[in-house]
């Protein structure tokens, strides 16, 4: 996959029509009317500009005119052109590309050839609705969002610097909230609450009435007392808001996403700006008002209060809450709305997901909240099923286990029938040949795993839209079976209860 870029700048525009943030087009107006930059596939040709182009993923040729250098910065990569042009493979790739000439930069996006953007969004939500959860960067079991470094920094880029800013002030003049209790007191005067403090006399008068032939109080019987507690109403004020709380909570998030950024190791400039940035929020986090409101929590999922409506800062504060939250900590049971995050995830997306409607199809169960931190990933009255690892000897092993060089294959699944000891190789493929089935360079994959146990049939998963194909000869085949969002597996299944058999090693 791409997107390996190295200074960290990724866009926050997933929408069509959005515009480059203004500090990512460096360059003097002369310069910038000279270059042009263009994208060539077949017949078709995008002029890259402001706005961000999507185009298909492909053999794509990138024309440039008007540079005065003969090399660019692609992704991150440096990449020398050969009179203005150069050829990219973008056939396996899904999500945003920059590009970058003699201080220029330029965005576009490339659609996924096999299930699109809508079709891996439609995955993350199945995977989510099915409880199951990855380590890393992403973790659909509890909600948390799916983040990538590049992404990060394209969020700190356009809001770090107003967001400081914007808490600075807060906790420079902070807005209290205005309380009213009602408390008891021994004074009584003009604050005294009449209904409140009868209720309260009733309830206990041996506790709260004194004997006094002056009281304020007569009783029916002639005899006069004085209330020893009366009920006042008093007003307080306090800084311990939601919206207060919000804007501490923003500090937190900086340091996180700073540090993230960080730590793998962006650009020299990259990274001056994010230790600054860092800097500046873990300073304001260290002042007593941000010490009190972090201790009672964040606040950050509240509604909206008033003053962040009104008021500059707070209105700031809530605006770049609100965007983490859409950009960072989607829930998984709702659309994803941060494509861009899983431009170089597709295919582990994939697997995950073929492992899931799989294990759903046999009736097994996750065994762990974090899909993969376990060996054995699902478990069933019948079957276990083994996800991205290498297989127990005791299940599985190759004709090399016992050998000088004995190998660390990882079968993507592995499904093992208990009661009989037999097992079923499968593989996901996110790969589609341009006649719609499985590609030839998945079943030489595959093929290779028929060798290595001595077994005599295996199973691709890939994301088609056709019926199943069985390639076979020789007393040996293949299963290729379609799977993506909405298929239907019921055809396939025997297919692949089928294909079980005794491994010989």
């Amino acid at each position: 996959m791409t997107f390996e870029c190295s200074a960290f700048g990724a866009p926050s525009f997933p929408k069509s029509g959005s515009q480059i943030p203004p500090n990512l087009v460096l360059g003097d107006a002369d310069h910038m009317k000279k270059l042009n930059v263009r994208l060539i596939s077949g017949v078709r040709e995008w002029e890259l500009g402001d706005l961000p182009r999507i185009v298909p993923a492909g053999q794509i040729v990138l024309a440039v005119r008007g540079n005065g250098s003969s090399t660019i910065l692609l992704d991150g990569h440096r990449t020398r052109l050969t009179s203005g042009l150069v050829g990219i493979d973008l056939t396996r790739s899904t999500g945003y590309h920059r590009l970058d000439i003699e201080g220029r930069t330029f965005w576009f996006g490339t659609q996924d050839a096999k299930l699109q953007l809508d079709g891996i969004e439609a995955m993350l939500n199945e995977l989510g609705n099915q409880g199951t959860g990855w380590g890393g960067q992403v973790l659909f079991s509890d909600g948390a969002g799916l983040r990538n470094p590049h992404v990060v920094y394209g969020w700190l880029d356009e809001w770090a610097e107003s967001t400081l800013t914007a808490v600075e002030s807060v906790l420079a003049s902070p807005r209290p909230r205005t309380t009213r209790s009602e408390v008891l007191s021994r004074r009584g005067g003009s604050g005294v609450l009449r209904a409140p403090t009868l209720r309260l006399l009733r309830s206990a008068p041996k506790q709260y009435l004194s004997p006094d032939p002056n009281g304020a109080l007569q009783m029916s019987d002639g005899s006069r007392y004085t209330p020893l507690r009366v009920v006042v109403r008093k007003r307080s004020t306090s800084l311990d808001t939601i919206a207060n709380r919000r804007a501490v909570a923003l500090l937190t998030w900086l340091i996180r996403l700073n540090e993230e950024v960080l730590e793998n190791k962006p650009s020299n400039t990259a990274r001056v700006r994010c230790r600054l940035w860092l800097n500046r929020a873990q300073t304001l986090a260290r002042r007593p008002l941000a010490q009190a409101l972090r201790s009672v929590g964040p606040g950050i999922e509240q509604s909206r209060q008033a003053e962040e409506t009104t008021d500059a800062p707070y209105r700031m504060c809530y605006a770049a809450t609100t965007d983490l939250r859409r950009l960072f900590a989607w829930s998984a049971t709702s659309k994803p709305l941060g494509r861009y995050s899983y431009v170089d995830r597709s295919d582990e997306i994939y697997q995950a997901y073929a492992a899931s409607r799989l294990a759903k199809e046999l009736g097994m169960q996750q065994t762990h909240p974090v899909l993969g931190s376990e060996r054995l990933a699902f478990t069933g009255e019948r079957f276990d099923m083994y996800y991205d690892t290498t297989s127990p000897p005791s299940v599985l092993r190759s004709w090399r286990a016992q050998s000088l060089r004995p190998d660390d294959s990882r079968p993507d699944l592995l499904i093992h029938e208990k009661a009989t000891g037999r097992v079923a190789v499968l593989d996901a493929k996110y790969r589609v040949a341009r006649d719609g089935g499985a590609s030839e360079d998945s079943r030489k994959e595959v093929t290779a795993y028929l060798g290595l146990y001595g077994i005599s049939s295996i199973s691709i998963l890939f994301p088609g839209d056709g019926d199943a194909v069985t390639v076979s000869g020789h007393g040996r085949s293949i299963h290729e079976i379609p799977l993506r969002p909405g298929s239907d597996l019921s055809a396939a299944v025997p297919l692949i209860l089928g294909s079980f058999s005794l491994p010989p090693f």
